[in-house]
Order: C-alpha cells, then structure tokens, then sequence
C-alpha cells in the first residue's frame, strides 16, 4: 500500500499555521468535537484525529494509512496540514499561559 500522507515544505507549514491562527467559531467548535471524539477512541487530548491517523500512517500502522488515504479524498494532504492546524493551536495556548503570569 503506498503512503499517503507527504510532509509538507516548511512553507506549507507556514501557511497551514497560519491559516489556523484565523479559524472561525464553527471551525472553532467542530475541531473541538474531533478533539473529543479523538480523546474518546484513546488519543491526547489536544490533538484532532486527523493528526494522529497522519502520524500512525507514518509509523506505518494500517488503520493510519486507511484513515489518511480516506481523508486525502476531502483534502490533499489533509493528514500533514491537520498536524500543522494542531501545532499552531498549541503554540497559542502556550502563549495564552505565559502571559497570563501563572506560571511564574
């Protein structure tokens, strides 16, 4: 079965974060949603499926790469730019904390 999750360039990964920093309440609420339903199936809190099937498929477990071969059909690289989206919305909480002082 050939692989269907491809990384992406850093400047890929430069825009997806981006376009992350800019996602809507509806986007808000239904990456919420994935989150949960993630955390319900035994994945990390804060991670979106897509990301954990794109890293499964690239630890070359079969259900990652089904799940990504699948989620290719909506969006090309749908796996990677997941991953992207994820790291973005950290990077903000993590800031979101460290201004807030309570963590001195």
């Amino acid at each position: 079965m050939s692989d269907p999750v491809t990384p992406l360039t850093p400047e890929q990964v430069a825009y997806q974060e981006g376009r992350a920093s800019k996602e809507g309440y509806l986007h808000k609420d239904l990456v919420g949603l994935d989150q949960f339903a993630n955390v319900v199936t035994g994945g990390n809190p804060d991670e979106t499926i897509s990301s954990r099937a794109a890293r499964a498929d690239e630890s070359g477990k079969t259900w990652g790469k089904l799940m990504s071969r699948f989620l290719n059909f909506f969006q090309k690289d749908h796996g990677p730019k997941a991953q992207a989206g994820d790291v973005e919305r950290a990077k903000t909480v993590e800031q979101l904390e460290e201004k807030s002082g309570g963590l001195n």
